[in-house]
């Protein structure tokens, strides 16, 4: 079945930034046709009424932990280095006999849904656990696309490695059912030179990408002088690690030196401008990194440190950090575009063109805070997207073509019944004292 979306407002995001109002025709899961004009309709297409909405690229959310989403809120008020070493969320494992497998599962299914229901259409996924789990099913299930960073452990509390016959079994079988593996390696305190160059080979023998959480905190920082009397990019690039390949999470504590290395190797960063500040990360060099053209993308973070999956939220945070000096075109690039750069999609996602995936967002403009809509010399429509839209604005969702949420609705599947599963799920885990 074709979709036209007719005449709706849109931003493109195309190399141009081209922003009007155009007709978008939908077929076989990717974009056909845009223009200015009306496009011919056959008796079985179905038509969308692009009044009152814009149309944007669906949102690339890359990085996100999914399956502790059930912990929701138990990690407020702590900065990352208490949760990691004196807290309850440490002293009970990071609720580990809590999220089995049946948590896990709809701990997944309950953040994708969150997600795409606020318009992201692709999710970078980094489980803290997934050996045993059916990692493509959830998003399946719920209808969105994406990724999956597979730790190179079995557990990262015991850690037991995966055997490597056992590892890219995992990676094809994801890729089988089009969700891209992406290797992990650790973050600082557990680098070593060999570990670090076996997990860069099987990355590169899996043609794939390789992502760690990158110079993030302070007290991480400090333990690369104190180590190795140099900063991880440094160090990275010392030992022939860091190349474009690399996708770096945070990226908070950065020098200039650092970052021209990061330029120069083709190394990518995702962003999660609302965590940083909430678990007291700081503030990443986003402007520096912009300018010199490192692709930036953007992600959430989990349910322990931002407790929402909200990437309107994201960009406006983008904006804020960047003091005036980041545009909302910018903040929208780094959500779609960017992003799609950061995972090599950017000749299938990021922007509505011709021949790329159908994965389209519209925005329901009749909402007090979307009031007034200036075009022309005055137009605010950027601003409006990223300071003023909220998630729950999103009515439409396509997926590569598919509508997965109209009117607002999730159409995949029975929301209530998901929501009653995990709150059940979660009171009964969670019901007694947390340690």
């Amino acid at each position: 079945m074709r979709i036209i979306i007719e005449d709706v407002l849109t931003l493109t995001m195309n190399r141009e930034r081209d922003v009007g109002r155009y007709s978008i025709l939908l077929d076989r899961g990717r974009i056909r046709k845009v223009t200015r004009g009306t496009i011919k309709r056959r008796p079985e297409d179905r038509i969308i009424d692009g009044n009152r909405l814009i149309a944007v690229p669906g949102l690339i959310n890359g990085h996100i932990h999914c399956d502790i989403t059930l912990a929701r809120g138990l990690g407020d008020g702590l900065t990352l280095y208490e949760q990691d070493f004196d807290s309850r969320v440490s002293r009970s494992r990071w609720f580990r006999e809590e999220l089995d497998g049946e948590a896990r599962h709809l701990s997944r299914l309950l953040q994708y849904a969150e997600a795409v229901k606020g318009g992201t259409t692709f999710i970078c996924d980094v489980p803290f656990w997934w050996y045993g789990d059916d990692l493509a099913a959830p998003f399946r299930e719920v209808g969105v696309s994406g990724a999956v960073v597979l730790d190179f452990r079995k557990d990262f509390l015991t850690g037991e490695q995966v055997e490597r016959e056992e590892y890219f079994r995992a990676a094809g079988s994801l890729r089988d059912r089009d969700i891209l593996p992406i290797a992990e390696a650790p973050a600082e305190e557990g680098f070593e030179d060999d570990l670090l160059l076996q997990l860069r080979a099987w990355a590169r023998d899996l043609d794939t990408f390789i992502h760690l959480h990158l110079a993030e905190t302070t007290w991480r920082k400090d333990i690369m002088r104190e180590r190795f009397n140099r900063s991880s990019v440094v160090y990275l690039h010392e030992i022939g690690f860091l190349d474009d390949r690399v996708i770096g999470s945070h990226g908070v504590y950065l020098d200039e030196r650092d970052r021209q290395l990061l330029r120069e190797s083709g190394a990518r960063i995702v962003n999660c401008p609302a965590a940083e500040m909430k678990i007291a990360d700081g503030i990443a060099p986003v402007v520096e990194l912009m300018s010199l053209g490192v692709p930036l993308g953007l992600g959430t973070d989990g349910a322990l440190w931002n407790d929402a999956s909200d990437m309107f939220a994201e960009m406006k945070s983008l904006m804020l950090l960047g003091a005036g000096t980041v545009s909302g075109s910018d903040c929208l690039y780094a959500a779609t575009l960017g992003g799609a750069m950061v995972f090599g999609l950017e000749q299938e996602l990021g922007s509505i063109e011709v021949g790329k995936r159908g994965s389209i967002v519209l925005i329901n403009l009749d909402k007090p805070h979307l009031v007034p809509l200036h075009s022309g010399d005055n137009s605010n429509v950027y601003e409006l997207v990223t300071s003023c839209v909220r998630a729950s604005d999103v009515d439409t969702v396509l997926v590569d073509g598919r509508l997965v949420v109209e009117n607002g609705t999730l159409l995949t599947m029975d929301e209530q019944s998901l929501i009653r599963r995990c709150q059940a799920l979660a009171e009964k885990r969670f019901s007694g004292d947390v340690p």
